[in-house]
């Protein structure tokens, strides 16, 4: 038997929806002036707006601020594929290319280009990390600008300001 989820709110709701039944059935049972119908148009108002008060939307779910970020860099810890979409980096690669290299030189060989985004996302990892080291060291969780300046100073990479 598969095991599912009973939320607390549901047997509370029953206990509610349970007590209002038997006193209107109390009010219905008690000898009045006026006899009603049963289905009459101001029981049935009064009934539906009850049930809609009851019945309010449920809140959907949310994780605390920063919990899906640090299951998300486990899982790209944990994997070893590319994150930066191939496509793209080629067509940037390309374009690249067009600017800087003689115009004879066009082409790519597919190992290289994985070669060249391999050497591209280690570099930016690396980066970032030390980017991320420099915020902290500042006391401060957010990175800036001014720390990846600081660490593309610090380490040598990249060209120089």
């Amino acid at each position: 038997m598969a095991r599912t989820k009973h939320y607390a709110s549901r047997a509370r709701d029953r206990n509610r929806n349970n007590a209002t039944a038997s006193s209107t059935e109390a009010a219905a049972a008690s000898p009045s002036a006026t006899p009603t119908r049963r289905g009459s148009s101001s029981s049935q108002g009064a009934r539906e707006a009850q049930q809609s008060s009851n019945q309010k939307k449920k809140k959907s779910f949310r994780y605390k601020p920063g919990t899906v970020a640090l299951r998300e860099i486990r899982q790209f810890q944990k994997t070893t594929k590319l994150l930066i979409p191939a496509a793209s980096f080629i067509r940037e690669v390309r374009s690249i290319t067009h600017i800087l290299a003689p115009p004879e030189i066009t082409r790519w060989t597919a190992e290289a280009l994985v070669a060249l985004q391999e050497a591209a996302e280690d570099y930016l990892v690396g980066l970032f990390s030390d980017a991320m080291l420099c915020s902290i060291h500042a006391r401060r969780v957010t990175l800036m600008r001014k720390d990846f300046e600081l660490a593309r100073r610090l380490g040598g990479k990249g060209r120089p300001f």
